[in-house]
């Protein structure tokens, strides 16, 4: 196994969810075996995607190094790169968050469709293999990772809400399966949650074309899939996990987890799969 790169430069436009603003995203080809961004904004700051810059968050990913240079919500771009499995890129941003397009990663795909994703000769890459159990716990919310011969990804939540109650999802890791059941599965809110975001400045760039709206008793907008919610779940959690920049061999379990604890996860294995 080694590692991949793009055959050539793609590029992605759209607003940031929570700024509103117009950001532009151009993916270059890397040998470098690593994923990292060079923000313009910042006098071209780089911003490498290591355990090292991952910031703590409940809400959404972000990738810190000071009070300027960091970046927001990647995590629906990095859950199609471990689709692809493309670990080396560098990544020019205008902005401090990336595009939310349709809030899935199902454009993300599209244009990793549109390009050859190449090998990178002697240049090789060691999988995370699950060996042995690992549990990490956060209050209610656990992961759980344990062997198995392929890479696994399943997904379990559950509300106190009529029409989302308990929502699970499991899919084996291919580029078919991500696209067909996974990347087109849309980040989502309750209305409520989402009325208080807007009141402190928060998602200026969310609407009903890039999140799945949740009202009192019915969806403000129309789901794609049944369990939507746990699919983009499932989205998240494979997004997280490919901070570490290594496929993982084994079945990867999230019961309720959000953001924070997908982050322990991946730093526990770290420390345990080194």
């Amino acid at each position: 196994m080694n590692h991949k790169t793009i055959s050539k430069s793609i590029e992605f436009k759209g607003i940031g969810i929570h700024s509103g603003k117009e950001i532009t995203m151009t993916c270059n080809p890397s040998t470098s075996g690593s994923i990292t961004i060079i923000n313009s904004k910042d006098n071209n700051a780089t911003l490498p995607l290591t355990l090292d810059t991952l910031a703590e968050s409940h809400k959404r990913a972000t990738l810190f190094k000071n009070e300027f240079t960091y970046l927001s919500t990647p995590e629906h771009f990095l859950s199609a790169c471990a689709a692809y499995s493309i670990t080396s890129l560098d990544i020019h941003i205008n902005g401090n968050e990336m595009p939310i397009l349709d809030g899935s990663s199902i454009e993300f795909c599209k244009i990793f469709e549109s390009v050859n994703i190449q090998e990178i000769p002697d240049k090789p890459l060691s999988p995370i293999i699950i060996n042995s159990p690992l549990t990490i716990w956060y209050e209610d919310t656990c992961i759980i990772a344990t062997p198995a011969a392929t890479s696994i990804f399943s997904y379990f939540l559950s509300y106190d809400h009529p029409l989302i109650k308990s929502q699970s999802h499991t899919i084996e890791l291919t580029k078919s399966t991500y696209m067909n059941d996974i990347a087109p599965a849309r980040t989502y809110g309750f209305k409520h949650e989402v009325d208080h975001l807007i009141k402190q400045g928060l998602a200026k760039g969310g609407s009903l074309d890039n999140a799945l709206i949740i009202g009192d008793d019915n969806y403000i907008n129309e789901p794609r899939f049944t369990n939507e919610c746990a699919r983009h779940k499932l989205l998240d959690l494979i997004g997280d996990s490919w901070v570490l920049n290594r496929p993982i061999i084994g079945h990867i379990i999230g019961i309720k987890s959000g953001h924070h604890l997908n982050h322990l996860f991946t730093k526990a294995l770290a420390t345990n799969y080194s």
